[in-house]
């Protein structure tokens, strides 16, 4: 047996407690009652039978009890005061139940307290100066430690269990975490190729156009025009690598939702054209929703796709918080210089507001969007009830100066 070094604190009990039962002992130099034995050397090194091994307590919770236990009966048996040395005894058996498994403990504990009160009761009737009370005092004695060392115990499985607990409920954070990432990186990666596989598609389309038309003009200009429709095309197909690349994290969640997607073809870009599809959707699955589109002033891609996103959103949570039998109104005004929505029901409202959570969803995702554009973003339960989301998307200069701004901010 490979024996463990002792902890500090272990043995600082053991001396002090040696200490203290030899300076009891020796204090005047004979025993209170004149039938016990006179302290001498082996008296001492018993004494030390009882304390010492304390050292060794938390490591050989067992050994250390039957050590100070054989070590006490010798002492008691020789006719030497059972003084300050018993407390080593008390303190071995405190350590079985602190540190040995329950069954264990008991058995050992039983049977120490057993031989304990056996051999007090053999002293009591063979001999006229052990003291009755002495018999009592051992059983309170053996109980007491060792009930205190089943709490003890008791106590610390209790925080073993609440720090693995812990831990795990911080590795589940860590793992949504990852998650919430991975979720973030394949929505960047899906609207950046709406928005910038968008207007390449129109470059691109544009240049053919132009290249047809100036057909028996300049050479020169039917080559560039020639020069920028293939530099679209192929950076179209580059933008997509990419893309795809971006998207991995992805699979199984989004691509196991798109058919599209699956197959290795990027969906098109969400717009305004279509928001009546998704509104079917959500009549689909049984909320009456009411649309309203007005106007058909251009839109640039990036705001149409804020917009469906926002009516997304705000159709999702009405799903989830306003409660059966809610009806949902869909508004979306096309002026001149700004897109306005307004999604309103008739729910349950303050009651169950959605919560405003990260990365792109709930409330916070749509002020974040808003704000990116410049624009305002107004939510909260409705005068008459239910809840309400009103927006407006600048589409001019303004929608522009915001983007520039944020990308600036971004590089810097």
């Amino acid at each position: 047996m490979n024996l463990k070094a002792p902890r500090l604190g272990d043995s600082l009990i053991a001396t002090g407690l040696l200490v203290v039962a030899l300076v009891t002992a020796l204090a005047d130099g004979q025993p209170v009652l004149a039938p016990l034995r006179d302290w001498d050397a082996l008296g001492v090194l018993l004494i030390a039978g009882q304390t010492l091994p304390l050292i060794w307590r938390q490591s050989y919770p067992r050994a250390v009890a039957w050590a100070t236990l054989i070590a006490w009966m010798v002492s008691v048996g020789l006719g030497y005061p059972s003084g300050a040395g018993l407390f080593g005894v008390l303190i071995a058996l405190y350590g079985i139940a602190a540190y040995l498994p329950r069954r264990t403990a008991l058995i050992h504990g039983g049977t120490v307290l057993g031989l304990m009160l056996g051999w007090t009761g053999f002293g009591i009737l063979a001999e006229n100066y052990v003291p009755w009370t002495a018999f009592v005092q051992i059983a309170f004695g053996v109980t007491l430690p060792m009930a205190m060392g089943f709490v003890d115990r008791q106590r610390t499985e209790r925080l073993t269990v609440l720090e693995r607990t812990q831990a795990a409920r911080e590795q589940a954070e860590r793992e949504a975490t990852t998650a919430a990432v991975a979720a973030e990186r394949a929505r960047i990666a899906r609207e950046l190729h709406d928005v910038v596989a968008h207007e390449m598609t129109v470059m691109t389309l544009q240049a053919e156009g132009a290249r047809r038309m100036a057909q028996g003009a300049d050479p020169r200009l039917g080559e560039a025009l020639g020069t920028i429709s293939e530099s679209g095309r192929k950076g179209l197909v580059e933008m997509q690598r990419m893309i795809g690349v971006l998207r991995e994290p992805d699979v199984g969640g989004t691509a196991a939702r798109n058919p599209a997607t699956a197959s290795g073809e990027l969906s098109p870009m969400p717009s305004l054209a279509t928001v009546p599809a998704l509104v079917h959707q959500v009549q689909d699955s049984g909320m009456p929703v009411r649309l309203s589109m007005v106007g058909d002033a251009p839109v640039p891609a990036g705001v149409e796709l804020n917009v469906f996103r926002i009516v997304q959103e705000s159709l999702t949570n009405a799903l989830k918080y306003a409660g059966p039998g809610a009806e949902v109104s869909v508004s979306v005004v096309r002026a001149a210089d700004s897109v306005t929505v307004t999604v309103t029901d008739d729910g349950r409202g303050a009651a169950a507001e959605p919560p405003a959570t990260a990365g792109g969803h709930g409330v916070l995702g749509m002020r974040e969007r808003v704000e990116a554009l410049g624009g305002t973003l107004q939510v909260g339960p409705d005068r008459g009830g239910g809840y309400r989301v009103h927006a407006v998307l600048p589409t001019g200069q303004s929608a522009r100066t915001a983007t520039e701004r944020k990308d600036v901010g971004t590089i810097a």
